[in-house]
């Protein structure tokens, strides 16, 4: 089974506190990705959701979470834009996303996979439905 994951879901796999299942793959997005070492790599004195997880860590433990961050695992897919990039054209005829959605959608669409949220996401959700695809809010 394949598995698409948000920016919340990605930083615990990152952290140790939700691998990923023998047997399944595990996939992000571009946008998903980018936010997630935004928030991690340039959080100030004011941790917010992103990166408090991270900056509770012991030191050696946010070191390697860190450092999986600067480079992912190869267990942590990404679709390159070179491969969605049509497909997002294509799905922009048929759903109203913004850019972070209609990635998810076609990443989604792409790989065959499920997409895993932190937080409900109403339009994003009637797309996917739309597609044939699963989503799971956790």
């Amino acid at each position: 089974m394949t598995h698409i994951v948000d920016d919340q879901h990605l930083g615990a796999i990152l952290r140790g506190d939700d691998p990923p299942r023998p047997g399944e793959a595990v996939y992000t997005t571009g946008c998903w990705y980018v936010r997630l070492c935004h928030a991690v790599l340039s959080a100030t004195e004011r941790a917010g959701s992103l990166s408090a997880p991270f900056a509770t860590l012991p030191d050696s433990l946010r070191r390697r979470a860190t450092g999986a961050l600067l480079e992912l695992p190869p267990e942590i897919g990404l679709v390159s834009l070179r491969e969605l990039g049509p497909l997002i054209g294509r799905l922009r005829r048929r759903h109203q996303l913004n850019v972070l959605g209609i990635e998810v959608l076609a990443a989604a669409v792409y790989l065959g996979a499920d997409v895993y949220l932190c937080a409900p996401a109403p339009r994003l959700r009637a797309a996917l439905d739309a597609e044939g695809r699963t989503h799971v809010v956790t």
